[in-house]
């Protein structure tokens, strides 16, 4: 069984943040954990508040948008159930296998038991294991690695050769000939 760097709080955090409507993909055990671990302190520090909000008013109110627990669990909702999904894929299943849950007293057992499965060492069909932290190995049905986009900052003052600046007098001379002298 192979190990895989653990991703850090922070990172993983940021990595649910930035991924909220994100189902596709996979999401190793540790940012799920530590994105768990946030969730959890937050919620419970959101009660707390509520409690000492009820203890401080005569009538509790009725508005359950004046409650921020439930503030709380209605913004926090979606990046679980997608991290969830996500962390599914990373055990080689379907996002489906997330209604377990529906089943009472077992099913909640089981997706914990899925939670804490190791990750699939290999590629699978929703992408590739995390490695280290900011990487990925390989390319993932064929799709490309965004961050490629900015290896261009590397060669950014680089002057070009001969051939290139050719080629792209001819592609400015080719698009001016089809884009603006064909619409006058």
């Amino acid at each position: 069984m192979r190990s895989f760097p653990m991703m850090g709080p922070i990172a993983a955090i940021e990595s649910v943040i930035f991924k909220y409507f994100k189902f596709t993909g996979r999401a190793p055990r540790s940012e799920y954990w530590w994105w768990m671990l946030a969730q959890q302190l937050v919620l419970l520090a959101s009660i707390w508040a509520d409690v000492r909000m009820l203890m401080h008013t005569d009538a509790p109110p009725l508005n359950p948008l004046e409650y921020t627990s439930f503030l709380v669990s209605l913004v926090t909702f979606i990046p679980s159930l997608m991290v969830t999904i996500r962390r599914l894929h990373d055990t080689g299943r379907s996002g489906f296998w997330w209604f377990i849950v529906l089943i009472p007293f077992v099913g909640p057992l089981i997706l914990l038991v899925f939670m804490i499965l190791p990750s699939m060492p290999d590629d699978n069909i929703h992408g590739t294991p995390y490695r280290k932290a900011g990487q990925w190995s390989g390319k993932a049905n064929g799709k490309r690695d965004p961050m490629q986009a900015y290896a261009i900052l590397d060669h950014l003052h680089d002057e070009p050769d001969a051939g290139t600046v050719e080629a792209r007098k001819a592609e400015i001379k080719e698009y001016y000939k089809t884009r603006v002298l064909s619409a006058q």
